[in-house]
């Protein structure tokens, strides 16, 4: 008997695009095999080499394709080689698919499988399409959300899932986003807190809770993702908790000593009902006491690359982080005659700081801070002032307008979408 020693493929998990992927049949001289290919919608491969090219008929060699008709390529020989190439031609996707390859070694022509590959007359393989996926860039506020005009649009960039090998994924690309504070008398400004870092870039999830209880393990129908240090917050979470360790499975009462928890991984069935597997089930521990019901949902934070690689194996840099906030420029709207207060026509924007600065033309004594603001009518400074009705003056240190800026560099793409979002109360305080 005649043997089929190998089949192998150049690539299992492909992306999205159309392309070809190269396959390899080895076996003895004379071995025969046949191959029978279809996709996740039950439609079949045609096998370009069924068809007799004839140039002289204008036939020419098709490009493989799908369709409902029943395609196989048979009782191919191998040669005196001892190998078969062939390719298999995969069409652009928009969505996940997968291919089912069968290869049939030929009994009526004395061939039949090496036990090391198969011990029937049929080896299974499949390839993974997986379609790119995105990175959404974003700002948020938690805290102060009603007070800013609307925020700047995301920024969104696609790439090559981590599930697909062999690409280089380095992506950079820059960031800028004006934000403004709404139309509000009640809020007048905002300062700098800090400047942006990789650590203010968050990515979010929420996981629903298992069982009723309090304390600090928390018990979840789902931990995967999860990552230490992550802020977690829902009905019942206490202010800032965070997560300090993360157990699989869910600790058993009848087997646990005050000194020694024991915690069980229960079993689940596969989402395709075929074997078992162990539950993604989990539980917890928290910074801080807290009370929980089943069936809640909570939310969980992680911030910078931690965050995203834990939740879903994205990778990326923030480089040269900028928050410039824009000056305050006004004008007088009466005369000054040495004095400390200053008239103006408005004061938004404007804080009472020593880290808040005014110039212009007439001001004399090298930029004096605000002592005070009354709002909509003057500022008091640290230094007496002449100035004349209507002069421009500036003020720097507060505003109402900041640009933010950043160069993201993309290592790795994750197995899904993510959005990363830039949280504004970090770096923008709000009064």
């Amino acid at each position: 008997m005649k043997k089929i020693k190998s089949f192998s493929l150049e690539n299992k998990i492909i992306t999205g695009a159309q392309c070809y992927v190269n396959y390899v049949v080895t076996g003895d001289a004379n071995s025969v095999f046949s191959m029978v290919i279809t996709n996740e919608d039950s439609n079949f491969y045609n096998f370009p080499e069924n068809t007799i090219v004839s140039i002289e008929e204008g036939v020419n060699t098709p490009v493989g394709s799908f369709s409902s008709t029943p395609s196989k390529l048979s009782q191919q020989k191998i040669d005196d080689t001892g190998i078969y190439y062939g390719r298999i031609h995969i069409p652009k996707v928009t969505d996940d698919d997968n291919y089912s390859i069968v290869v049939y070694a030929e009994a009526y022509f004395d061939t039949i499988f090496d036990k090391k590959l198969s011990n029937g007359l049929v080896y299974f393989e499949n390839i993974r399409q997986i379609i790119d996926t995105s990175l959404t860039f974003s700002l948020s506020s938690t805290a102060n959300s009603g007070d800013y005009n609307t925020l700047p649009s995301n920024v969104v960039v696609s790439g090559v899932s981590s599930d697909v090998q062999g690409f280089i994924r380095n992506r950079t690309f820059s960031i800028s986003w004006p934000v403004t504070l709404s139309d509000d008398d009640l809020v007048t400004h905002f300062v700098i807190a800090k400047q942006p870092a990789l650590s203010d870039f968050y990515v979010s999830t929420t996981k629903d809770t298992l069982n009723a209880g309090s304390g600090t393990s928390l018990e979840l129908k789902d931990i995967s993702g999860l990552s230490f240090a992550m802020k977690v917050s829902g009905t019942g979470i206490a202010s800032g908790a965070t997560i300090l360790d993360i157990i699989p499975g869910y600790k058993d009462a009848n087997k646990s000593t005050a000194a020694k928890p024991v915690y069980v991984i229960p079993k689940s069935i596969s989402s395709t009902n075929d074997y078992i597997t162990n539950s993604t089930g989990g539980t917890v521990i928290l910074s801080a006491s807290s009370t929980f019901v089943a069936d809640r949902t909570i939310t969980f934070k992680g911030y910078g690359t931690s965050g995203s690689e834990s939740l879903n194996s994205t990778l990326f840099q923030i480089k040269n982080p900028k928050l410039v906030i824009d000056p305050v420029v006004t004008t007088t709207d009466a005369a000054v005659s040495n004095s400390t207060t200053i008239p103006l026509t408005s004061t938004k924007g404007i804080k009472a700081a020593e880290t808040v600065l005014m110039t212009g033309i007439g001001v004399t004594t090298a930029s004096p801070h605000v002592d005070a603001v009354s709002n909509g009518v003057n500022v008091t400074v640290s230094s007496a002032q002449t100035i004349e009705t209507g002069q421009t003056v500036t003020f720097t240190g507060s505003s109402r307008s900041a640009t933010i800026t950043a160069d993201v560099v993309i290592k790795k793409y994750g197995k899904d979408n993510l959005t990363i979002t830039l949280e504004l109360d970090n770096i923008l305080t709000v009064a």
